[in-house]
């Protein structure tokens, strides 16, 4: 008699213990792998894309309306569903579904995820968007009239001559420029006493940074003095930036704190010779000074606004600076650098320079048709210090108040004994953003 043939007990256990393992594989893959869960994911980054891309035109469209608006202050809550949504979310990005409407805001301009779904929540992280509150300044931008906290530019991408960077302890102001939008006609930056400097962009085409002018003496006839310590070379910043600083004002003298001021708060010029104090001014046109005082205070200014605790060193404008200057306030049919008589305080000057005060010394910023690209007085006035050298003088540009803006034009360079101090000399500082 044959007997039936079986599986033993052990071959069961062990293919019992198979398919658990098999089993349990499966159901970690569909638990890693939800195809459910994916597609809610992947329908959930898309909606947040397209508010995104609402919010954007939203955002245009309040600059087109009101070229005052200020897309650091703009802000809109969530929607609970009823009304129309105006004054919520729901205003400005009217594709967004009620359900969502109930978790999102815009803050500072920005998309922000306010919901408690810890799911939804890790999908805005992967996304790299704001999650439950605004982000720094240093990591989304900086809006007007914010003091950076760190080395930022205005939309927070990278820095280039189109998008400049604007310094620790520094904020940007609208001051014949919009930010930043107006990157080519002299966006202004301001510190927490008030100096201001506006950006000069390199785009290394149009504006590259270099010596060019042979107004008198031709630059290759110079040579560059120290630039002051720690700076390795001038041309770092550029090429990490695309632009420089340069002060929108000649250098003045504080009485109150007895340092530089490069902002137009100050009296009717008196020589540093002549003091008499006002009460009801801060400071004066700091001319009669020599080469090497000017490169000094000049240095001492990040100093004594405490630069070197934030992320800028200053120093005279170089040779370098001042041309590269030059050469970007003449582009593009910008006024004549080698005659400026129609935009400087000069002897002879024309219309429209030619306003009351002209041919005599005045302080900066006196008039703004002595303006060029936002910066004052770069053409006459007074005569200013560069760290350029022509053995053994030391160079200053500009041309000055009682001379002729066709012979001693904007562009002119020519040299002073180091230790000269003249009526009609005063200096520049410049900005290097670390």
């Amino acid at each position: 008699m044959k007997r039936k043939k079986g599986i033993s007990l052990i071959v069961l256990v062990i293919t019992i213990i198979v398919i658990i393992i098999l089993a349990g594989a499966v159901i970690l893959s569909l638990a890693n792998n939800n195809p459910i869960e994916s597609a809610n994911e992947a329908t959930f980054k898309t909606n947040v894309a397209e508010y995104n891309s609402e919010l954007a035109i939203a955002i245009t469209n309040e600059y087109l309306q009101d070229n005052s608006f200020d897309s650091a202050t703009f802000d809109a809550g969530v929607w609970d569903g009823t009304g129309t949504g105006d004054g919520t979310i729901k205003q400005y990005i009217t594709s967004m579904s009620e359900v969502d409407a109930a978790k999102f805001e815009i803050q500072s301009s920005k998309l922000v995820y306010v919901g408690t779904n810890v799911t939804e929540q890790d999908w805005v992280t992967s996304m790299g968007m704001v999650n439950g509150e605004v982000t720094p300044p240093e990591e989304t931008g900086l809006g007007l009239n914010v003091i950076a906290t760190d080395n930022v530019t205005f939309d927070g991408e990278v820095a280039a001559y189109n998008n400049p960077i604007i310094p620790k302890g520094f904020m940007a102001i609208e001051d014949g420029a919009v930010w930043p939008t107006d990157w080519n006609n002299g966006l202004v930056i301001e510190d927490a006493s008030g100096n201001q400097f506006v950006w000069v962009p390199v785009d290394g085409t149009n504006v590259p940074y270099a010596k060019w002018c042979t107004v008198e003496f031709s630059y290759a006839s110079t040579i560059d003095d120290s630039i002051l310590s720690g700076m390795v070379d001038e041309n770092t910043q550029v090429t990490s930036y695309g632009g420089f600083y340069i002060a929108r004002y000649e250098s003045m003298f504080d009485y109150n704190s007895g340092s530089i001021r490069v902002a137009s708060k100050v009296s009717t010029n008196k020589t540093i010779s002549s003091w008499t104090r006002d009460s009801s001014h801060t400071g004066y046109l700091w001319n009669y000074i020599n080469y090497t005082d000017a490169k000094t205070y000049s240095e001492n200014m990040a100093a004594s606004y405490s630069y070197d605790a934030l992320k800028v060193k200053s120093g005279l404008v170089t040779g370098t600076q001042w041309d590269t200057a030059m050469r970007w306030i003449s582009n593009n049919s910008g006024p004549s650098v080698t005659d400026s008589r129609a935009w400087g305080n000069h002897s002879d000057s024309t219309s429209p320079a030619n306003v009351s005060g002209f041919g005599s010394l005045q302080i900066s910023g006196f008039n703004n048709n002595w303006k060029a690209k936002n910066i004052y007085d770069l053409a006459g006035n007074t005569w200013e210090w560069t760290n350029e050298i022509i053995s053994p003088d030391r160079v200053f540009r500009g041309g000055r108040y009682d001379g002729s803006g066709s012979s001693f034009p904007a562009a002119y360079r020519d040299a002073y004994n180091v230790t000269g101090a003249y009526n009609h000399v005063g200096f520049r500082v410049g900005l290097y953003v670390l």
